[in-house]
């Protein structure tokens, strides 16, 4: 984000502070599969909630999904405008109302609250297809796959659709310069491309690709022959020309002919679907540090102002002295920006008053750690890692599916002699079974399994990093590691044929 908008931001959300402003009400309601925050009404909030549990319901029934046990509630934040949304990611340009993600620090979605339904559905629709991480898919599939499904309706009684045309992406087609289809192609994603006008067609013709291709039998099976072809490195536009027989110009022409015809949708019936919802008030500080908190979590520190997020957690704290979602925000911010003792002193605060806060135990989990890493007496160390594991054991208890705490559990036990045990390999495959999208968690499952000489599991996990279409450096480290597991395996079978001499 240019330097110069960054003191707008810090300014909105100082402004939250004054003692003049009046604070929105932040609710929290949890089903089976979601926990969504909202400072609107109730019962917005309940519809929305209800409203995502019968599309997972429809996702499940046309797609498959495994049981409800084995995937970590979807965290969804409803914002009330862009700005808010850019509070809390203000990296994201103009025309985007919705953004989902993925990575070591969280899993969720936001979007802005009182847009159509689209972008709700959206938006869990990428999050469906992430939750399957065993392809990496090319950026117009991704987009078009959610576009698909975001016009899907299910009522209460169970009917469903998906796959109806979007009037606004029709329009669009109609009536919009198109984008190159080698561009559209080789994108890796919305945010490469540049201007509202030529990213909403980007969408538009990702919905309209993705449509063509999904309505007849033997282009779904040309798609896979396409996708496998482009992981091994082919370039997608000449990929495309080998498994559809199509250059781009005669993709676009048939493209713009499918658009103008009628255009086919699913119809099914699914079970109904009247979850369990509990709504709860969240406390006053949840306007003031929310959204930041959002965004203090980042992975890619371009994304943040730290000085700017300290100032609105600082101030926030001073005012909410004894509310540990402002304590824990405040902490965040502290280790990465400012005091790492002032971080401690926070976290302990918060913790005497909420003692099952995941993510100030999370983090408390942390600075041990690294307390103990630094630590020059090795008695020292050992006693500060199993002070961290012992915060890490409390937040198991207040979410035994967050993949964070396995995660951070595993990576701990790194230096032990008898790194990876099978408690270890447990527990990095309970990370991945609760974050199967997360990469690096794939990849560090990957190492340990080698490490514990499951060389086909490690094999196994490193097929959609090695399978990314977008290629990258992960390419590369995933072929070289499966030249290390090569390499070990040979290894031991030689020393096998030792023992047996």
């Amino acid at each position: 984000m240019p330097s110069v908008i960054r003191p707008v931001f810090l300014a909105l959300a100082l402004l939250a502070l004054t003692p003049a402003s009046a604070l929105a009400e932040w609710r929290r309601a949890e089903s089976p599969n979601f926990i969504v925050y909202s400072d609107g009404s109730e019962r917005t909030l309940r519809e929305y909630t209800a409203k995502l549990e019968r599309f997972d319901g429809l996702m499940r029934r046309a797609l498959g999904g495994g049981p409800q046990t084995e995937i970590r509630k979807l965290p969804v934040y409803l914002v009330s405008d862009g700005r808010a949304l850019r509070i809390a990611l203000p990296h994201l340009p103009d025309g985007i109302d919705g953004y989902y993600s993925n990575s070591d620090s969280d899993i969720f979605a936001i979007l802005v609250r009182g847009q159509s339904d689209d972008i709700l559905l959206h938006e869990y629709a990428h999050h469906f297809m992430a939750r399957n991480g065993s392809t990496r898919h090319p950026g117009w599939l991704s987009e078009g796959f959610a576009e698909y499904f975001a016009t899907a309706t299910v009522s209460e009684s169970g009917k469903a659709t998906f796959g109806l045309p979007d009037p606004g992406r029709q329009y669009a087609l109609q009536q919009n310069r198109w984008l190159p289809m080698d561009q559209l192609l080789r994108a890796k994603g919305s945010l490469d491309i540049e201007g509202n006008t030529a990213r909403g067609m980007y969408y538009a013709q990702s919905w309209a690709l993705t449509h063509w291709t999904l309505s007849d039998a033997d282009r779904v099976r040309r798609l896979a022959a396409f996708q496998t072809a482009v992981t091994r490195g082919q370039d997608p536009v000449e990929a495309w020309q080998a498994t559809f027989g199509l250059t781009h110009e005669q993709l676009t022409a048939q493209l713009r002919a499918y658009v103008r015809g009628p255009l086919r949708y699913a119809e099914l019936t699914i079970a109904p679907v009247a979850p369990t919802i509990t709504v709860s008030i969240l406390s006053p500080a949840a306007d003031t540090v929310l959204l930041p908190m959002i965004n203090a979590r980042a992975p890619n520190v371009d994304e943040v102002d730290g000085p700017a997020l300290l100032a609105t957690f600082r101030a926030a704290s001073g005012r909410f002295p004894d509310d540990p979602l402002a304590l824990v925000a405040l902490a965040r911010a502290e280790r990465q920006w400012g005091d790492e003792a002032a971080a401690e002193t926070a976290l302990t605060r918060a913790l005497e008053r909420q003692g099952d806060n995941l993510e100030g135990l999370l983090l408390m989990a942390a600075i041990v750690e690294e307390r103990g890493d630094m630590a020059m007496d090795e008695t020292e160390a050992t006693g500060q890692r199993r002070l961290a594991q012992g915060f890490l054991r409390r937040a198991l208890d207040a979410d035994p599916t967050d993949y964070r705490i396995y995660a951070a559990l595993a990576r701990i036990r790194r230096g032990a002699p008898d790194y990876p045990n099978d408690n270890d390999l447990l527990t990095w495959e309970l990370a991945l079974q609760y974050a199967p999208q997360v990469m690096s968690i794939r990849a560090d499952t990957a190492i340990a399994m080698m490490e514990g000489g499951r060389y086909d599991d490690a094999i196994a996990l490193l097929g959609p990093l090695i399978n990314d279409p977008h290629g990258g450096s992960g390419v590369q480290w995933s072929r070289n590691l499966l030249q290390e597991i090569a390499r070990r395996r040979a290894e031991d079978a030689e020393d096998a044929r030792d023992v047996e001499d």
